[in-house]
């Protein structure tokens, strides 16, 4: 029952969020606001950075201009054989790299089995439990919002309705058995469906894929991360905060009237300096106002029609 430009709003910010953790990322300080963006103003941190803000740009781009389903997966690899094609021109190795910064420092990991190890529940200290009620209460509901925007995200890509209890379940159940098995809270990743849609790819074979590799990284004997360079995680979600911010900034200015657009953009800004819950909510009140204001507008037209109508007709 949201309004379109407040779902647009939240996605735009949704872009923003992931461009700026992904030049946090790069740069290898935390940015949780925009007031924190000062701390990549150094030449490391920005010789950090740019390559993989200019390579998300470049990804964007080819994704967007070719749309065949091959572009991402080939840029991504580009990526990586770029980075260490110019290692190996500049004679650097992978310590050397490491503790420049361009690649992260992993601790070896273990056999994979043994990760159950930690679930000890005689470390828990349940008598906190009931002062976590509230929190536990407040984090269902907005676990519950968010996913339902990414429905929403989803289903205004496919431009057709979703089952949102179905939907809704499908999470629920996917974070129910996650936390028996140790694992994190977690929503759909409509970025990535979306990117999967608009390259022609609709079949569920794209999910096991994405299960199975996944799978592969976790047994691995080494820690693959510890060789992927922080540029190719930080390029990619600086894609995906181009397009979700071009579309939900600018585009989407042709398929909304110009009061809506200005709600698109208020709740937008909301959500980015005071956050998401009071920003979709600020959004909602400026979408019942507009609406309010065209109506009355609306009506203020038809009253001056039908008095030239009655003057024409005198």
């Amino acid at each position: 029952m949201l309004p379109t430009a407040v779902v647009g709003g939240y996605l735009a910010f949704i872009g923003w969020f992931c461009g700026q953790s992904g030049v946090g990322l790069m740069a290898g300080v935390e940015i949780t606001h925009i007031w924190d963006w000062h701390l990549i103003l150094t030449k490391h941190r920005l010789m950090l950075t740019v390559p993989g803000i200019l390579g998300g740009l470049f990804v964007y781009t080819a994704a967007r201009k070719l749309r065949h389903m091959a572009v991402l997966p080939m840029c991504m690899l580009a990526i990586i054989g770029l980075f260490y094609t110019a290692m190996y021109a500049t004679g650097t190795t992978v310590d050397e790299a490491r503790e420049f910064g361009w690649i992260t420092a992993a601790d070896p990991s273990g056999p994979w089995q043994e990760t159950w190890k930690f679930m000890r529940f005689d470390k828990v200290v349940w008598s906190a439990l009931p002062q976590l009620t509230v929190t536990l209460i407040s984090m269902t509901m907005v676990v519950a919002l968010s996913s339902s925007l990414d429905i929403a995200a989803i289903e205004l890509e496919l431009n057709q309705k979703l089952d949102y209890d179905n939907e809704l379940m499908t999470v629920g159940l996917s974070n129910f058995l996650s936390g028996c098995t140790g694992g994190y809270t977690g929503s759909y990743i409509f970025s990535q469906t979306i990117f999967t849609l608009r390259s022609g790819v609709r079949d569920r074979f794209t999910g096991y894929t994405v299960a199975f590799c996944e799978m592969l990284i976790v047994v691995a004997p080494v820690p693959v991360i510890a060789y992927i360079p922080k540029l190719f995680f930080g390029s990619l979600l600086v894609m995906i905060c181009t397009d979700l911010m071009f579309e939900w900034l600018w585009q989407v200015r042709e398929k909304l009237s110009g009061a809506e657009y200005c709600v698109c953009l208020g709740t937008f800004l909301i959500i980015m300096f005071i956050g998401v819950e009071w920003g979709i909510l600020a959004g909602i009140v400026l979408d019942w106002g507009v609406r309010k204001w065209e109506g009355k507008k609306d009506g203020n037209e038809e009253e001056k029609e039908q008095l030239v109508e009655g003057f024409v007709g005198a």
